[in-house]
């Protein structure tokens, strides 16, 4: 499988590890999310186990392979358990192990405590991949003994390059582009779903096409978080074209006191929320 051109410089580092006297144990590769940050441990792993990396690991039934991913929102501490246990037992194929921890920011404490204790004593012929976007999220103890490995985003007219390669002619491609943070494979993702853009609504709920309590009521089972963070992005990129942007930066704090409310309880009263927060966009939004 190739790389795009913004993972071919964490490739070449992820190579030179391999190719050193040492490598490391543990890598903690981050990014923004959505730039192929899966797809760049996917290609360092399958190059650890000695596979052929057309292949993506993370649907590779390989017996000295483990990808772990979130259960309901976390990594639980008996996810880490079965991968300490893997990590331990002795290769099949080789002398190699490789392990992929996709998200790891969303381990619970005792979840990151358990893996603390294999990242101090690793087995030999072991290895450990964290990937994350929101590495500051993750206990220093464990940052400080993974090599990290950043992958950081290329410019808007390497990404539209990118997806016109993929023949990618769908009218919803630039306004996911700026609700997905200009991440191309969060909307290569999005669209692979046939999921439209928030901003089709928004514009209807603005122009009074659409009612506050059906765009709430349409919502009503989306990712509350994630929702308010597509709708800020649009807020952000309207606040660049207003004379007087003081409306629309007072709504968007209240969108991110939503978004803060929506992460501290699961329990939110959702659809009232919503309901409040639309009816304020349809007031500071002026569309013709």
């Amino acid at each position: 499988m190739s790389l795009p051109g913004w993972l071919a410089e964490p490739a070449q580092r992820l190579d030179r590890m391999l190719e050193g006297a040492r490598t490391p144990h543990a890598v903690l590769i981050d990014g923004p999310g959505g730039w192929g940050e899966g797809l760049l441990a996917s290609h360092f792993v399958l190059r650890l186990l000695g596979e052929e990396r057309t292949a993506d690991a993370r649907s590779l039934a390989h017996p000295d392979l483990r990808w772990v991913e979130p259960e309901d929102a976390t990594v639980k501490i008996e996810q880490v358990r079965d991968l300490t246990g893997f990590m331990f037992q002795t290769a099949v194929r080789g002398a190699t192990k490789a392990a992929v921890l996709e998200q790891a920011d969303r381990m619970t404490v005792n979840a990151a405590n358990a893996l603390l204790k294999t990242l101090e004593e690793p087995p030999p012929g072991s290895y450990l991949v964290l990937v994350t976007s929101a590495p500051q999220r993750l206990p220093a103890t464990v940052r400080s003994r993974c090599q990290r490995v950043p992958v950081h985003p290329a410019g808007p007219d390497a990404v539209a390059a990118w997806l016109r390669e993929r023949s990618l002619d769908s009218p919803h491609v630039a306004p996911l582009l700026v609700e997905l943070g200009g991440a191309p494979y969060r909307v290569l993702e999005a669209l692979e779903r046939e999921e439209k853009p928030i901003w089709d609504v928004l514009q209807a709920v603005a122009a009074g096409r659409k009612g506050a309590l059906d765009a709430a009521a349409e919502w009503r089972t989306a990712d509350l978080p994630e929702l308010c963070a597509r709708w800020l992005r649009h807020v952000h990129r309207m606040v660049r074209t207003r004379p007087d942007p003081r409306p629309l930066l007072d709504f968007a704090a209240r969108l991110t006191a939503l978004r803060a409310a929506a992460l501290a309880n699961s329990g939110l009263a959702r659809q009232t929320q919503l309901e409040r927060v639309l009816l304020d966009w349809r007031d500071v939004s002026a569309f013709a």
